[in-house]
């Protein structure tokens, strides 16, 4: 004779299938037998994880592979180095069995980092306890790809990972966030175009792109309207206004007004005291290209 263990509340499956029977019913009275895991299997945890051993195990075996997935549903997901590191790093008892609650603020595990780390020296500074204001958790280590530095991000050619580049001292609040401050020598020493009569200010012309490309002088209508008004669509390449490559302080009107006709521009001029064929004279009467 047998019995149908699915009919009940409790279907045999995995090793619970080979089981004896007096191994959880003790008496003859088969409805009494209870379904909780708890009252068959002593509990090595000591409730420190609940009294549902199915939250974390199953019927086959009582190995846990997927503690990071499991982990999601508590306070504290594994994500970054969390999801490496063995359980006993964080959750230290006497059997390493035990997993009690622990406080889920970083500083609780990283108080000996926070008052060691010398660059910058978090407790001279004052810097908040709160490690992920700086630090991101799905980071590699404190620093490899785990700041946060929303404020100035680092990105593309900014894309650094040795904070010293840019800080050169223990105090990084006194470094400037103008782009000069790290790029006068890029800027003295560029040629083409020579930088010595463009502004300081480097996003004027450039992206974070690596290698300063591609660049524009987008602010270019603030000196001269090349992208709005009459000479919008008049020109391709700079070179045909600055006709001297590379040097952006010469710029050349005659050129292109009146088929280099200083006649034509003459007669149009005849009631401008002092006129001249010039570009300088051009720029001076009409700096908005009028």
């Amino acid at each position: 004779m047998s019995f149908d263990h699915d009919s009940t509340h409790f279907p045999l499956k995995g090793q619970h299938k080979n089981l004896d029977c007096r191994s959880c019913h003790g008496s003859l009275q088969f409805d009494q037998a209870e379904n909780s895991c708890f009252t068959c299997h002593n509990d090595i945890h000591q409730l420190t994880v609940g009294n549902d051993c199915a939250r974390c195990h199953n019927e086959i075996s009582w190995v846990v592979e997927n503690i990071t997935q499991m982990h999601e549903r508590t306070s504290f997901p594994l994500i970054g180095v969390h999801a490496i590191i063995n359980c006993d790093a964080c959750h230290q008892s006497e059997t390493n069995l035990r997993f009690s609650p622990i406080n889920p603020e970083c500083i609780s595990c990283h108080r000996s980092d926070f008052v060691t780390a010398k660059m910058p020296d978090h407790i001279s500074q004052n810097f908040p306890e709160d490690c992920s204001l700086c630090h991101r958790q799905t980071g590699t280590g404190w620093n490899t790809g785990g700041i946060v530095h929303s404020f100035f991000p680092l990105e593309q050619g900014h894309q650094i990972n040795d904070c010293t580049v840019c800080h050169k001292s223990p105090i990084f609040a006194d470094t400037s966030p103008e782009c000069i401050n790290c790029h006068t020598a890029e800027f003295k020493n560029a040629k083409n175009p020579d930088h010595s009569a463009f502004p300081t200010q480097c996003n004027s012309c450039h992206t974070l792109a690596k290698g300063w490309m591609p660049a524009s002088f987008a602010n270019h209508d603030s000196q001269f309207p090349i992208n709005s008004g009459k000479h919008k669509g008049e020109w391709s390449q700079c070179i045909e206004c600055h006709t001297i490559y590379g040097n952006y302080s010469i710029f050349s009107c005659t050129d292109c007004h009146e088929h280099n006709n200083a006649g034509n521009l003459a007669k149009k001029h005849d009631e401008v005291g002092g006129y001249q064929f010039v570009s300088t004279a051009c720029y001076s009467c009409h700096p908005k290209g009028n």
